[in-house]
């Protein structure tokens, strides 16, 4: 299996397009590892899975799977096409690239991968399939040829030399249907990752000569799938948080993998010559890898200008978002920066170009510098936001 950071080459988007990890081919011994190398580059970073595959081993499946949860990721099924770098490449540098759902495939041991995601994206144009685990025994047999020196003496024969002269090696493969140990291990797996029957059901019942498509009720009712992919490519320049687009299952799923934290605060300064109120609201959906802020007027006619600067605190970082006339203004925040909020941070929404940092009388209002308003996330109502994005593992490191 090759592994590929890729970015897309949407013309949209530039300089801020989304990212992922294409996930291509067979999986085999050491694909796990080489999964584990590529997320460790991206430091606390989150990019989504984008698997074409039609399986392999099912240890390394399983592990595979193990990481992307243990990283909360999100898995769609999609083929990468990353130019110039054809698909027979084993390998290719970091690249620009397309997403398509269409025809994409994963199958066999796949399956166990792709259930790793926290959120797994699947489109009516693409296939999920399973049948009976296989072990594949490989045997290999060397025979070799050495010239060898003796030294007879006193009835007595001594080695003096030995020399391989000749080399000859012969491989047998055999696949042969996996023990019940397997199959127990694979189950367990799947009730571990919230994945429930017909899918390990039918994986018993299906041959490994052949493949049973999961149908679309079977995908939903097993939670294999946990979003439909409604459009030929999973990926959309202009999603936010985590470069996917799909609609949940049920209202129920995707409202549970929301997670919002909200926050109102007068502008300092009138706007317009009129009081003006801003709320500010962080949305994140699991496995994205960055949050959704916006920023929006209330309790006033006023709108808050086209452009709009959110600075946060202690970090300083500035994050600049336009927006139409009356629409509220969003702007995409990176998992590092969002999570130093938790602890003592702070964000000062102004207009134009950043200030100093204001002095704050209660926590909520700026006393000088341009109009502004500053906003405090760490409080309990923030909580299930940065549980979900900010894991203990990555905050650790900080």
């Amino acid at each position: 299996m090759r592994f590929v950071r890729v970015k897309s080459d949407g013309a949209a988007c530039r300089p801020d397009c989304p990212e992922w990890i294409s996930a291509e081919g067979k999986i085999v011994a050491g694909s796990a590892d080489a999964l584990a190398r590529v997320i460790a580059k991206l430091g606390d970073r989150r990019l989504p899975i984008l698997i074409n595959s039609p399986g392999g081993s099912v240890r390394d499946a399983m592990a595979m799977g193990r990481l992307i949860r243990a990283k909360r990721l999100a898995v769609a099924i999609a083929h990468t096409e990353i130019a110039p770098c054809p698909a027979s490449a084993r390998q290719c540098p970091e690249r620009f690239g397309a997403a398509q759902a269409w025809g994409a495939y994963c199958a066999s041991a796949c399956v166990l991968a792709l259930a790793g995601g926290v959120e797994r994206y699947v489109s009516p144009l693409a296939f999920v399939g399973v049948h009976q685990l296989t072990e594949v025994v490989r045997k290999t047999r060397v025979q070799r040829a050495y010239a060898v020196r003796y030294l007879e003496f006193a009835g007595l024969k001594i080695e003096l030399s030995r020399t391989l002269v000749r080399e000859r090696r012969s491989t047998t493969t055999t696949r042969r249907a996996a023990d019940k140990g397997v199959d127990d291990s694979v189950e367990g797996y799947l009730e571990a990752m919230g994945v429930r029957d017909p899918v390990m059901k039918l994986t018993l019942a299906t041959s490994s000569r052949d493949v049973r498509w999961l149908t679309a009720e079977e995908l939903a009712a097993s939670r294999l799938a946990t979003i439909w992919v409604d459009d030929a490519s999973p990926i959309a320049d202009d999603a936010g948080a985590n470069g996917l687009r799909g609609q949940p299952i049920d209202a129920a799923s995707g409202a549970a993998a929301v997670f919002v934290a909200k926050r109102s605060a007068p502008v300092a300064s009138p706007i317009d010559g009129r009081p003006t109120e801003l709320a500010l609201s962080f949305a994140y959906r699991r496995g994205g890898g960055a949050a959704l802020a916006t920023v929006t007027a209330e309790g006033a006619a006023a709108s808050p200008p086209a452009r709009v600067v959110l600075t946060l605190y202690p970090e300083g970082a500035t994050f600049r978002a336009a927006a139409a006339a009356g629409e509220p203004a969003r702007v995409g925040i990176p998992l590092r920066s969002l999570c130093r909020l938790k602890r003592d941070g702070r964000v000062v929404v102004g207009f134009g170009e950043p200030g100093p940092r204001p002095v704050v009388d209660d926590g909520s209002t700026a006393r000088r510098g341009e109009a502004s308003a500053a906003f405090d996330l760490a409080t309990a109502g923030a909580k299930p936001l940065f549980d979900e994005a900010c894991p203990r593992d990555a905050l650790a490191r900080r």
